[in-house]
Parts: structure tokens; sequence; C-alpha cells
């Protein structure tokens, strides 16, 4: 018996195994008309990684979170998108640019615009820089100030929690159609996790969500994408 007959009944599996296969197949048949093998490869992890996040999220998250669900196609389509979009951001900013010299920065960021062009081609959108950024922005402070190379894990961390909290909200929104109001935004701004009496427990509920969702798209960038991103660098 397979993982997934283990979270699903067989008619459960077979659903969800249909409902984004509607949507994977049409993007990896578009990723292989993608000219270099680097990128095809690089794009087969990201959607990899997206898809598995997905499945755990609605089929294995603790029930207090209330993420079970068949998804729809259009679902299926948004988190495919907007999941792989943020892993491409995430994997821009796992280098730092900066430590870079200025012709390594040149060549680094025209190495991510074809990355980014390939983004467009596979799904159809017209991203920027700017929206790279706005995934990552935490990591990109992070990377800016040297708080991982210093030793600030309470700094890193909060940077961190930024990028877990947008995509996160995005997500919750679209396809869980929670309403992210103002105080579920004050409890993620209070949130220390380093400091006492400002973590976890405190959160607001709808906040505590949005972070589990949020840690979860980040662990599956730490353990399916980062491991590649070495050798897309140098073996490629």
């Amino acid at each position: 018996m397979g993982i997934l007959d283990k979270i699903f009944g067989s008619n459960e599996e077979n659903e969800y195994k249909a409902v984004v296969a509607q949507i994977s197949n049409p993007l990896m048949d578009k990723i292989d008309t993608l000219e270099d093998r680097e990128v095809r490869d690089f794009f087969k992890t990201i959607l990899d990684a997206a898809e598995r996040s997905l499945r755990g999220i609605l089929f294995m998250a603790p029930e207090e979170f209330h993420f079970k669900k068949m998804p729809t196609k259009e679902e299926v389509d948004f988190w495919l998108r907007k999941v792989s979009l943020a892993l491409v951001a995430y994997s821009f900013h796992f280098f730092s640019v900066e430590e870079q010299p200025s012709v390594g920065q040149f060549s680094y960021k025209m190495y991510w615009q074809r990355m980014f062009d390939s983004y467009n081609k596979v799904f159809g959108e017209n991203i920027t820089v700017g929206e790279i950024n706005h995934y990552a922005e935490g990591l990109k402070e992070d990377s800016e100030k040297g708080y991982s190379k210093s030793g600030d894990l309470e700094k890193m961390m909060e940077a961190t929690t930024k990028d877990h909290a947008t995509i996160a909200i995005e997500l919750l929104k679209k396809i869980w159609h929670e309403n992210i109001d103002s105080e579920v935004l004050n409890s993620l701004k209070a949130y220390k996790p380093h400091k006492p009496g400002y973590g976890v427990e405190r959160l607001n509920p709808i906040a505590k969500k949005t972070l589990f969702l949020g840690a979860r798209i980040w662990q599956a960038h730490q353990q399916i994408v980062q491991p590649f991103l070495p050798k897309l660098l140098t073996d490629y």
C-alpha cells in the first residue's frame, strides 16, 4: 500500500490525482519545451516541490488547521502557480548576490533572468524582479544585512517569517477563503519566536495557520529544491 492509499481512500486518491494531472501535465509539457536542460531540470524540481507541499498540506497537516479538502482544478492551478513563484524567489535569494564581485553580480542576475523568463513561459505570466523580491523580502533582508552570517537568529527568523506569511496569506484567501483581517495581521507582526511570551502560543488561530502553511512551503524548498541548487550553478 502506497502513502497516498494511507492518506486517502482509493476514490479520493484517484480524484486528487486526476485534478492535479489536469494542471501539472500541461505544465510539464511546457517545461519540456524549454531549450536548456538545467532550466528544465530546475522547473521540474520546482513543480515537484510545489505539488508535494500541496499534498502534504491537504492531507497530512494537523486536523486543528482544517486544511483537508478536495481542491478544484482552479485551486490547484493557483497553488502550483503561486508556490512555484515563491520557490523560484527563494532560490534566487538562496545565494547572496551582494557578495559577488560586480561582474559576478551581473552574470548571476542575467542567469536568473533566464529563469524568470522561463517561469513566464511555463505559467503564462509576466513576472518581474520586483515580484520575485516581494515573495522573498525576508531572505533579501537577511542577505543584505547578514543576520544569518552574524548569528543573529532572532532577526533571521523574523525576516523568514515575513516570507512565510506573504505566500501563505494569498493561498489562505484564495483556496480556504480565510478572512485575513487586521487582527490576524497584527498577530503576525507581534510574533517574536525567540522572545518569551511572544511565540506561537500568543498567535491568533488564523495567524498560527498562516505561519504553519508558509513554513511547510519553506520546508519543501529546503528539502527538495535547495539540494539541487549547488548542482544547478556548478554541474551544468
